[in-house]
């Protein structure tokens, strides 16, 4: 019974279970009827909808910035652009899939998400990229040429603008005070205002090189103090480093200086070389001196018995008793002398040579002569007469049992041992001296000092003193080059030693460590002991100099060369980009943002109606409810804040009132509506940004995952053009006669910026050249002018100078 109850229990347990189920598959059902869209997806939406407006803003801030900013540099604003793209993927991808995304697509989360997911791969590169395509195929690569000399001289007069170098009535902007939020926005679209009032470009062109000169000059001497003080600072470290080197230097030389301390030190080692090795041949001496005597000791008796017994077999007769006599004796005699490991002595070498006077060969001949009866006189006088010695000798060959004769004959016949074991040395150096000049000592003491790097020539003695200094001195060199060019390479240059503080300055190694810090600013070559005046005179002119020739040069160029293929293509296309794309992006992400921000109450609306009848089926909407509020949404965002809002540089009475009418009037009003409305809006939204960014640290998170999607987008599409400021330096480009016309007869004229001597009508290349008139009793006049192909004659008239009398 009671299993029974369980199971009727379990029963109804499963049936409201699945009731309850059914229930809330029907309110789903039921919420899918009326929103298609369950409401899991749009809780979905709405955080991250909500999450995507903080990067947004911050972008836009961010942007702001950039664009409105003083000294924005080519990596800002390409940082700037990365973080864009990358935001502006993520916002489209979220509003497709929020419009795309429906019914059954979102009925299951799993189903949704994956979804979302290959929405997310298919948009955002497409929206990444597509930007950057759009931007270079649509405005930059299809600009003229025109447009680009346009483009870039409106970013000439909004950097002029900055540094004060020009003024337009009744804008009221002031460089010198801080930027706000409304003066990085004009600054961001200001650009965009010049380039596209024609009229007032053809104005500006008149009077470009008055305003070059002058923005040039602005810019450098503003500039002053801090380009002097980065170079007083470096000069001070580039002197800490000559100190180091000055210090190598005199370290150089005092090894040089030890050349004769060296010597004597490397001499003195020779000679307890030479005192170690007499030592060593004298210990070799005794040695063998005690090893041959002990060795004559034992085989002097035994030598003197083998004389003795080869005597007795003399006396026996001649045959085969006397022969097998003296072979079994030198056979003993052989045996016996190899028992003593040493060189094979023949038995005749033992014997002692004795001297036979003439008294005694004369006696010997007498007393032969009386036993023989006269026979032996008789053959000795035939011998002389056959040129004999007529039997007289000078010596005869003894055996002895003197064991000292025994010992200087086995010195004599094992020296060779005794040279093998003195490394060469003969027997017989009695004194240190002969062993010190003997040749092998020479080469001995060679061969060591070559190991310690003293190159001798090999027939050097140890009584040549004066090449063994030299060796020592060219060592002594030797190593203390080695040790500098060691010094030198470690850090990064191979300059000689004992340089003057002028003449170290002017080094190669120096001077590009110079202009690495100094940058555009270098002018070869850059001395580190100028003053203020000199750096002004020597660093600064020069440079405002060159950057105004280099400007003009861009702004008088033929509108061929900034077509594409011409010299001024790249820097016509930097400029435009910086001169369009900034307003573009911003009214884009400002837009985008507020449009979020308005649809998110709504939105959050919207869910909470969703919340209250998930349980009942809700009647569908007006259809004509969300156009109407899309129309108001609109109104708020375009229309309201150009209504209520105004500021310094949109009132009537400002000067950019006028540049919104020519463009109104010749342009376009749409272009014209959209700036306006930039201008009023974005100081109110840019200051939100940035207080967004500086609590959650947005653009610092980017940047430090910035780097492999920099690397990505680089391997997908190649970077746009360097929006350095380009050199003038047509192909082949043609020359033209320079013509210099002045008022004076006989006046001097000088091109300052060439060598050749002026000549009228000289060919030279277009561009800008320095020209000097004087003469005497006139006020010598110099001024820029600049060849073209239609601009060849110039008139440059002196004034007389004033003479007071007396």
């Amino acid at each position: 019974m009671e299993s029974a109850e369980k199971e009727l229990k379990k029963v109804q347990k499963n049936q409201q279970s699945t009731a309850a189920k059914a229930k809330k598959q029907q309110a789903v059902e039921a919420q899918m009827v009326n929103t298609g869209k369950p409401f899991w997806w749009m809780l979905l939406m709405f955080i991250c909808s909500i999450v995507y407006l903080f990067p947004e803003a911050v972008f836009n801030a961010a942007l702001t910035d950039v664009a409105g900013g003083r000294n924005s540099s080519v990596e800002d604003l390409r940082a700037v652009e990365l973080f864009g793209r990358t935001i502006s993927g993520i916002g489209v991808t979220l509003l497709l899939a929020d419009l795309l995304l429906k019914g059954k697509q979102v009925a299951k989360a799993t189903r949704a998400l994956g979804y979302f997911t290959l929405i997310a791969v298919i948009i955002w590169p497409t929206v990444f990229f597509g930007q950057k395509w759009l931007v270079d195929h649509f405005i930059i690569n299809a600009s003229t040429p025109e447009e680009r000399q346009q483009a870039y001289l409106s970013q000439v007069l909004r950097s002029a603008l900055i540094e004060n170098s020009i003024k337009f009535e009744g804008i009221d902007y002031d460089p010198g005070k801080k930027h706000s939020a409304i003066e990085k926005t004009f600054l961001s679209v200001f650009g965009g205002l010049v380039y596209a009032d024609d009229k007032l470009v053809d104005d500006l062109k008149q009077k470009k090189r008055l305003i070059m000169e002058k923005f040039v000059r602005d810019r450098a001497m503003s500039q002053f103090d801090q380009h002097y003080a980065n170079y007083d600072n470096f000069r001070q470290t580039l002197r800490g480093k000559y100190t180091e080197y000055a210090a190598g230097s005199n370290q150089y030389n005092q090894a040089l200086a030890s050349v004769q301390t060296r010597s004597d030190a490397y001499w003195l080692d020779t000679q307890n070389q030479v005192k170690q090795g007499w030592e060593q041949y004298q210990q070799g001496t005794k040695a063998y001196e005690a090893r041959v005597e002990s060795r004559a000791q034992k085989i002097a008796p035994k030598l003197y018995d083998y004389f003795e017994r080869r005597n007795k077999c003399a006396e026996k007769k001649s045959g085969s008793n006397k022969d097998r006599c003296f072979e079994r004796l030198q056979n003993g005699y052989d045996k016996e002398i190899a028992k003593y490991s040493m060189p094979y002595i023949p038995p005749n070498d033992w014997l002692v040579r004795e001297e036979i006077s003439t008294s005694e060969n004369v006696g010997n001949s007498i007393i032969s002569g009386i036993l023989t009866f006269g026979l032996y006189t008789a053959m000795q006088a035939a011998d002389a007469v056959t040129g004999g010695d007529a039997g007289f000798k000078d010596h005869r060959m003894v055996y002895t049992n003197d064991v000292n004769h025994y010992k200087n004959v086995l010195m004599l016949k094992m020296e060779p041992d005794f040279i093998k074991e003195s490394g060469g040395y003969p027997l017989g150096i009695n004194s240190i001296h002969e062993f010190r000049v003997n040749e092998l000592t020479s080469i001995k003491v060679n061969k060591k000092l070559k190991q310690k790097g003293l190159t001798l020539s090999p027939s050097w003695s140890l009584t040549d003193r004066n090449s063994f200094d030299i060796a020592v001195a060219k060592k002594v060199r030797q190593q203390a080059d080695s040790e500098w060019r060691s010094k030198m390479k470690a850090k990064g240059n191979d300059m000689p030693p004992n340089l003057s503080w002028q003449t170290f300055q002017q080094q190669g190694v120096i001077q590009q460590r110079i202009e690495d810090e100094m940058k555009e600013l270098y002018v070869k070559p850059t001395l580190a002991d100028w003053n203020n005046r000199e750096f002004k005179q020597k660093i600064i002119e020069p440079n405002i100099r060159r950057k105004t020739t280099e400007y003009l040069n861009v702004l008088e160029a033929q509108q061929v060369e900034f077509a594409d293929g011409g010299a001024f293509e790249s820097t016509g296309k930097s400029a435009l980009r910086s001169t369009i794309i900034p307003p573009i992006s911003m009214s884009i992400s400002l837009a985008l943002v507020l449009l979020t921000l308005l649809k998110l109450p709504m939105k959050a609306v919207e869910l909470v109606q969703v919340k209250r009848t998930r349980a009942a089926a809700k009647a569908k909407p007006n259809r004509y409810i969300k156009p109407a509020i899309s129309i108001l949404l609109l109104a708020a965002i375009f229309v309201v804040p150009l209504s209520m809002a105004v500021n310094q540089y949109t009132m009537k009475e400002s000067a950019l009132h006028y540049f919104f009418e020519q463009m109104e009037k010749n342009d376009s009003a749409m272009i014209s509506f959209a700036l306006k409305w930039l201008l009023v809006t974005q100081p109110m939204v840019q200051p939100i940004g940035s207080s967004i960014d500086q609590g959650l640290f947005i653009t610092k998170g980017f940047n430090a995952i910035s780097e492999p999607i920099n690397r990505f987008d680089l391997a997908i599409m190649s970077e746009h053009d360097s929006t350095k400021l380009a050199k003038y330096s047509p192909k082949k480009a043609a020359l033209l006669p320079l013509t210099i016309n002045n008022n004076i007869a006989n006046a001097k004229v000088a091109v300052m910026n060439i060598k050749p001597t002026y000549q009228a009508g000289m060919m030279l290349p277009a561009g800008s050249y320095d020209i000097k008139v004087s003469a005497p009793g006139h006020i010598s006049v110099r001024e820029w002018v600049y060849l073209k192909a239609d601009e060849t004659d110039f008139n440059i008239n002196l004034s007389a100078a004033d003479v007071t009398s007396q």
